[in-house]
């Protein structure tokens, strides 16, 4: 308990230091260099002090000059962290709406250019699309958890379409992306952080130019099938 309270104290303290930080340089620019490498400094200080390791697989199917949609299961709050040290190049997340009622974080979330969705309210995620489109053109990748939420279980559940709609707006490659080991570090609705290693793999990128709005619920399937066939392998071999 000692040490989970110490994690909770540090994660605070550190993310409003980063927070505060992110708010000064991304009024300049939210997608610069100095912001993006706060932004890594958050996650990176998470992850140590909490004991997990990050194993990245397949990077070198990226091209860091790329933007992509990176498209990933969701086990647990780690993924982000684990999400932002894995992700090459600039990259922000669209996150769910709670994550922006929290002070100082919410104001450096917005000024840096991550982006809240209400899943509950139609109009205002198609506002949060319409904004994720022009992060996009930017030269900026996005990470969504077509889910909608962490999966107590493991098993990978239907995914959202949101995601997909922006791939098809945007013509933007989908990067399916398999997080596993998460689940063990912090699980949903605990509070005890335990140590362990999370590995990421990144899939080969799937091109939306060969679907459309008409198509779109193979282009959900095919990549849905890629994570979930992705996911059992990796929980096979272990």
């Amino acid at each position: 308990m000692l040490r989970t309270l110490w994690i909770f104290i540090f994660a605070i303290v550190h993310t409003a230091c980063c927070s505060l930080a992110s708010i000064f340089f991304g009024l300049f620019n939210p997608f610069s260099k100095t912001v993006n490498k706060i932004i890594r400094l958050w996650a990176k200080g998470i992850l140590k002090v909490s004991g997990v390791t990050v194993t990245v697989h397949g990077a070198e199917k990226l091209n860091p000059e790329q933007p992509y949609i990176f498209i990933s299961n969701h086990q647990s709050a780690y993924d982000i962290l684990a999400h932002v040290v894995s992700i090459p190049g600039t990259m922000r997340f669209i996150a769910k709406q709670e994550l922006f009622r929290i002070p100082v974080f919410a104001q450096a979330m917005r000024t840096v250019g991550m982006i809240a969705i209400d899943r509950g309210n139609s109009e205002k995620a198609r506002e949060s699309l319409n904004k994720a489109i022009k992060i996009l053109q930017n030269g900026v990748s996005v990470i969504i958890y077509p889910e909608g939420t962490r999966s107590q279980s493991g098993e990978i559940k239907p995914f959202k379409k949101g995601g997909f709609i922006l791939a098809l707006k945007s013509g933007l490659p989908i990067v399916p992306t398999v997080i596993t080991g998460s689940v063990n570090i912090l699980k949903k609705k605990s509070f005890h952080v335990n140590r362990g290693s999370i590995h990421v793999y990144f899939l080969d990128p799937v091109d939306v130019t060969e679907y459309s709005f008409e198509t779109r619920n193979k282009l959900v399937k095919k990549v849905r099938d890629m994570i979930v066939q992705k996911y059992k392998e990796v929980n096979e071999s272990n």
